[in-house]
């Protein structure tokens, strides 16, 4: 049993995160409806915008990684939840909406490091079990964000009150994380010299690198599908965009179910065992995706590869959690290994948003989304030849 002040970490947690992602799970399914209907964007164009916004991010999250180093977690995350609140409600105007992307992605990319920085203090000798919890909290929201996004956005006629309300949701995010009760002694402020200098270390940490490699060349695998889901249902399988809410909603059903379930099959296959589990299905469902026109099969490929897609994320906790652990020994924080975990993810998908901006015009989405599936194959066979290197 945890004791009060774990208990209340989980709680807090818990609340913010499904407030979060809420927010960040509906803007997920309205972004590309909202750039192309309301903005006139083209397909690619869209693609370009989270190009963008991933751009934001890894401009960004290394100083804002220092400046965690200096503040915590706990205000780091108040501080960057606040600022994407206010990004949203420029958004909503329509004006200088690349770089308003670009500053909300760097917001966005530090609440991630923070987050989970935090998750791992929520319960030292459950680690796994509280992991489960606050995600499934995230997951749990996002049941209702697809579906209440795209009906207010219908009742509407836009979804700029939408965006707005999004931006609301996320202050109040900002008031309940400073709630989070942290640990005496998980936080001591570094001066800028050991702060860069742990850094550094992080960047020549020969497991973390081989982390990064894996999950990066995953995430360029499975990013057309990402793009363009919404897109291709809504604009190529003429799915109307309220029916194509519902169905996401649906599927998050289905995310909640087995982000519960992610812990007992980490426990059965290994963190390496379930990722190439979950990226097996992923490769298969992005294929089926990419080579079928069938609006049924569309749907099913799409219910397998989001809860999939949901379940790498324990065993990835999980396994930046122990690169970490051995990060301390060479004077590294958790948020340090996070941070710079964040930097090469804003990187690479920046440049992969940039080159589906390119190729989508050419050879489509589709083509896109199959051949992506075949990469996310490869990289489930990879995964189980570096976890067994790497003994996780």
């Amino acid at each position: 049993m945890t004791d009060r002040p774990a208990r209340r970490r989980m709680a807090v947690l818990a609340t913010t995160t499904a407030l979060y992602i809420f927010v960040e799970s509906g803007f997920i399914v309205i972004g590309p409806l909202w750039a192309t209907r309301d903005l006139g964007l083209e397909n690619a164009g869209w693609a370009f915008l989270r190009s963008a916004s991933e751009l934001g991010g890894l401009v960004s999250v290394l100083s804002l990684g220092i400046l965690a180093e200096r503040l915590g977690p706990r205000r780091t995350s108040a501080v960057a939840l606040f600022g994407g609140a206010a990004m949203l409600v420029a958004l909503a105007t329509g004006r200088a909406t690349a770089a308003l992307i670009a500053f909300y992605g760097a917001f966005v990319s530090i609440t991630y490091v923070s987050f989970n920085t935090l998750a791992q203090r929520v319960s030292t000798r459950r680690q796994s079990l509280a992991n489960a919890i606050y995600r499934a909290a995230g997951a749990a929201a996002a049941i209702a964000a697809p579906i209440v996004g795209t009906q207010a956005a219908q009742m509407s006629g836009s979804y700029t009150p939408v965006i707005r309300t999004a931006a609301l949701i996320l202050g109040v995010a900002g008031l309940v994380i400073l709630a989070y009760p942290e640990p005496e002694g998980s936080h001591r402020s570094r001066t800028l010299s050991e702060t860069l200098r742990g850094f550094a270390r992080c960047f020549r940490l020969p497991p973390l690198l081989a982390f990064i490699a894996a999950t990066r060349t995953f995430g360029v695998a499975i990013a057309a599908v990402g793009a363009f889901a919404a897109l291709r249902f809504t604009r190529e399988l003429h799915m109307s965009e309220p029916t194509f809410g519902v169905l996401c909603s649906l599927i998050a059903i289905g995310n909640l179910a087995v982000v519960l379930a992610s812990g007992w099959v980490v426990d059965r296959l290994g963190t390496s065992g379930a990722l190439s589990f979950a990226w097996t299905g992923c490769g298969v469902a992005a294929i089926a995706l990419g080579s079928s026109d069938s609006l049924a099969v569309s749907i099913v490929a799409y219910a397998l590869f989001m809860p999939l897609f949901s379940m790498c994320s324990i065993p990835l906790s999980l396994w930046a959690t122990r690169i970490s652990q051995t990060a301390s020994a060479a004077g590294a924080s958790e948020s340090m290994v996070f941070t710079v975990a964040k930097v090469f993810q804003s990187g690479t998908t920046m440049l992969v948003m940039a080159l589906l901006g390119v190729l989508e015009p050419k050879v489509g989405m589709q083509t896109l989304m199959a051949a992506g599936g075949v990469l996310g194959l490869i990289m489930a066979v990879a995964v189980v030849r570096l976890g067994r290197a790497q003994n996780v």
